[in-house]
């Protein structure tokens, strides 16, 4: 070896060898003192120069190392061999006495100052198992064909020569180990390989690094391997997750194009691991897809091998859907659709044959019920016409059969009917008991005398529901003979209410009419009573101007006097619009007409003498409904003034706030405490109401009182309903309430109202719903629609009218079941005992019906 060559001086670093001279001698390199003739102690040094040897295994340049190797091997095979060691020491001496005669200044002999002899001069010579060359045990591959004269041991890394069995350093059987290691090594490539097979491509390349850190020379070609393979698995997956995103745009585009089985097989080809998230969700579509269409071809398959295709249709054109490019499916579909046709046209026919034997009997419900199961494939223009007439004729039977109300269109309805079947005597015999009913109708106790089918006891809002049954304790022989009131009288009761609260006679007193503020600047919410004998009450909403005049007086004895209510007067116009269906400007010039019309009603007097109370719609309202526990009197105002504050969204000083309480009955009548109670607070935007108020005093209506809509139906029902002693007394033993569902043109409003309680909600559904649905779906103008509404009896088709206007009559059961369940689940102890019906939008014909069965037809 020649070490001048090499920058590093391996016989240092390794071996820790200071010694310059070279070449070393086999004692110098196993560090022995010369001639040391003892085997054991030869043994321990050749055995720790190993060591030191292979703990720098991978750090130094290998063919550097392994030449080291070999020559340590050398040097202890020569030393533990008698006969080679005696050869040697004859050389070495020689070369000794050479080298001092040649230079004087030569070292002694025990300084190791001697030449080693050639290890070539002494072993044995190594035979190439390849070429038969002998070379000297110095070379590490055969001079004639390069192939390794050494091999590394399986087991513990040390060099041995190529006809060895056993490994010098362990002993273990050398091709055992190697066909061990071999083995081990290649199943870690199998097992490498079966992850990237399973796309597991981080996990493949974990496991080959491991490969890639070999421990001794006779794992460097598998780690040569593992590095290389590591390489291809890297860029294979580059290259997948490339190609992941052009199998993204082909399977989005063979999904859109219903092929949908062609789509998973293409995203498989993808391992899972490497789907991105829009892949994996195109994947879970289009599988669904798959999976739908391979489990109705086997079903369809079964049932043609079964001869079962009377139902089969319905799924071959599901398949169809899912998979259009079918060949076979197009053609049994084909095949299907003719036989269907003609079962189809068959069962038409026996049905409509049934149908007219059931109209012959004047069961028109029935013979609705048994058209309707005609398939749609096969129904004629003529068959159409004919259905058409008997949706007619079962509507209207149905509707004459189940109003609880005898009303003007109810009348127009039967009367339709009696012509479209002169004969059926069931009709005219309705028609003749109604017409009398309202003929003879008494102006006062005119619901009484109009009622007509008895209510179900079950209505799909959970309790009874009806139209207000009209004035109770209220004297209204003077409107008789008043068109406005008899025709419309459900809209009049929030202008009584507010008429009565300025007569003095309601239970909730508050005044929303605006005050100044006090020394403090605090705004006032305490109660601003105006009270006189003669009241104006005036409901001015979207729909139009309603007014009532109210007079009380006293009949007998101071003590037992008294009060008697009579309505003086009344009045109403609808706007020429719905106050929704104009801007700003338009609307002050349609509440302007209205006024002035009724300005005009009142001639010269004008609102002399009277309280004027207006009413504030429940749109324009907030209204909290707190439950205090008990507190001191004079903390009261302040307690539901901090309770407010919390609760509306709202600066108080930017509303004007009015407030009612009612104290709870004490749980131990024996104990004196402050009682709980509950508020109700109602609060609208100051500003705005300045600004109505301001407005309308220029047309000349000045109010005194303002009251919110719902506290004034409050105010009117205490007075005039729950004064009837018999529902007092039951009111007060049940704790129960009453709904009232005042529907107005815009919007709707549930109130609950009880002897010392109340709630109320807004509901969006409105009159004006039902007319826009008619204007979109029926092109019809506003003004036809709302006119076809009101009358629907004039309607070409009174059946198509109601179909179209059933979205709404179901949203409106739905917003009022939902009010009513969120009440419920606040006061379960107050149950709701009937639904009350009023306002102008709560007469149009058939809303009580369709609350109380909530759809057309049983």
């Amino acid at each position: 070896m020649n070490t001048t060559q090499k920058t590093v001086d391996p016989y240092k670093v390794i071996l820790r060898i200071d010694e310059e001279t070279r070449p070393l001698s086999a004692y110098q390199i196993l560090r022995l003192d010369l001639y040391e003739d003892d085997p054991a102690y030869i043994q321990i040094c050749g055995e720790r120069t190993r060591k030191a040897l292979q703990n720098f295994f991978g750090k130094i340049d290998p063919p550097l190392w392994r030449q080291v190797f070999n020559e340590v091997e050398d040097a202890i095979e020569i030393l533990l061999d008698k006969q080679k060691k005696e050869a040697y020491d004859i050389e070495l001496k020689r070369n000794a006495s050479v080298s001092v005669a040649s230079n004087g200044n030569g070292n002694s002999v025990n300084g190791h100052a001697v030449t080693a002899p050639s290890l070539e001069a002494v072993g044995d010579k190594i035979l190439c198992t390849t070429c038969t060359t002998l070379n000297p045990p110095s070379r590490k591959f055969c001079a004639d064909c390069g192939n390794a004269l050494y091999i590394a041991c399986a087991k513990c890394g040390c060099m041995n020569t190529v006809h060895e069995k056993f490994c010098g350093g362990c002993g273990s059987n050398l091709a055992d180990s190697a066909q061990q290691q071999q083995s081990h090594l290649e199943q870690k490539f199998v097992e490498a390989e079966e992850l990237v097979a399973a796309g597991k491509y981080d996990a493949a390349c974990q496991l080959l690094r491991e490969l890639t850190r070999p421990t001794h020379e006779g794992e460097m070609k598998f780690a040569q391997r593992a590095a290389l393979r590591i390489e291809q698995v890297i860029q294979e997956k580059e290259t997948l997750l490339t190609r992941a995103i052009a199998v993204t745009e082909e399977a989005t585009e063979l999904f859109a194009n219903k092929q949908a089985e062609k789509a998973v097989a293409l995203i498989r080809q993808i391992p899972q691991t490497l789907w991105h998230e829009a892949l994996t969700k195109l994947h879970d579509k289009a599988n669904n897809v798959r999976r739908e269409i391979k489990r109705l071809s086997k079903e369809i398959k079964m049932a043609v091998a079964e001869k079962r295709t009377s139902r089969l249709l319905p799924k071959v054109e599901r398949l169809l859907e899912l998979k259009p490019h079918d060949v076979s499916a197009q053609r049994l579909a084909e095949r299907l659709k003719k036989h269907q046709q003609q079962a189809d046209v068959a069962k038409r026919d026996k049905l409509l044959t049934k149908a007219k034997e059931y109209v012959s009997d004047y069961r028109y419900e029935r013979a609705y019920e048994v058209l309707t199961e005609v398939p749609e494939a096969v129904r004629s223009d003529n068959f159409q016409r004919y259905f058409d007439q008997v949706a007619e004729l079962a509507w209207i039977a149905n509707d004459v059969k189940k109003s609880t109300r005898v009303d003007r269109p109810l009348i127009g309805l039967a009367s339709r009917l009696v012509k479209l079947m002169p004969r059926d005597r069931n009709a005219i015999e309705n028609l003749h008991k109604m017409s009398q009913k309202f003929e003879n109708r008494s102006l006062r106790k005119m619901e009484r005398d109009l009622n007509w089918a008895d209510p179900p006891k079950r209505t799909t809002l959970g309790s009874p529901v009806s139209l207000h049954a009209g004035l109770h304790k209220i004297n209204s022989e003077k409107l008789d003979d008043n068109a406005h009131f008899q025709d419309n009288r459900a809209a009049f009761y929030v202008a009584i209410g507010l008429a009565l609260q300025g007569l003095g006679l309601t239970q909730v007193e508050f005044n929303l009419a605006p005050v100044k503020a006090g020394m403090l600047g605090k705004l006032s919410v305490g109660p601003k009573k105006a009270s006189g004998d003669r009241a104006w009450g005036i409901d001015l909403s979207n729909s139009g101007l309603k007014a009532v005049l109210l007079s009380k007086r006293k009949l007998g004895e101071k003590e037992n006097a008294k009060v008697v209510v009579v309505a003086e007067d009344c009045f109403q116009c609808d706007h020429k619009r719905p106050l929704s269906r104009a801007d700003d400007a338009d609307r002050r010039g349609l509440i302007q007409e209205s006024v002035e019309k009724l300005i005009a009603h009142l001639g010269e007097g004008g609102f002399k003498d009277a309280i004027v109370a207006l009413g504030q719609p429940a749109s324009e309202l907030i209204g909290r409904f707190l439950k205090l526990p008990p507190v001191d009197q004079k903390k009261l105002e302040k307690t539901i003034q901090y309770e407010a504050r919390n609760q509306i969204p709202f600066p108080l000083e930017e509303l004007s706030t009015g407030y009612h309480v009612w104290d709870s009955p004490p749980k131990d009548e024996d104990t004196i405490e402050e009682p709980s109670r509950e508020v109700a607070f109602i609060a609208t935007r100051l500003l705005q109401l300045q600004e109505r108020l301001a407005f309308l005093k220029r047309l000349g209506i000045s109010p005194h009182i303002v009251q919110a809509d719902p506290i004034a139906l409050h105010n009117y029902f205490q007075f005039d309903v729950y004064s009837d002693a018999e529902k007092e007394q039951s009111m007060r033993e049940t704790d129960q309430t009453v709904g009232i569902l005042d529907v107005g043109s815009d919007a709707s409003t549930l109130i609950v109202s009880g002897l010392n309680s109340l709630w109320f909600r807004s509901l969006e559904v409105g009159g004006d719903s039902f007319t826009r649905i008619l204007v979109r779906q029926m092109s019809l103008t506003f003004t036809k629609a709302e006119e076809m509404k009101r009358q629907p009896d004039t309607a070409p088709e009174v059946s198509k009218m109601y179909e179209v206007m059933d979205a709404v009559f179901k949203n409106l059961t739905k917003e009022t079941s939902i009010s009513i369940s969120n009440y419920a689940n606040a006061n379960a102890e107050r149950p709701i005992a009937e639904i009350s019906l009023i306002g102008g939008g709560g007469q149009l014909h058939s809303l009580v019906r369709l609350l109380q069965y909530g759809r057309q037809f049983d």
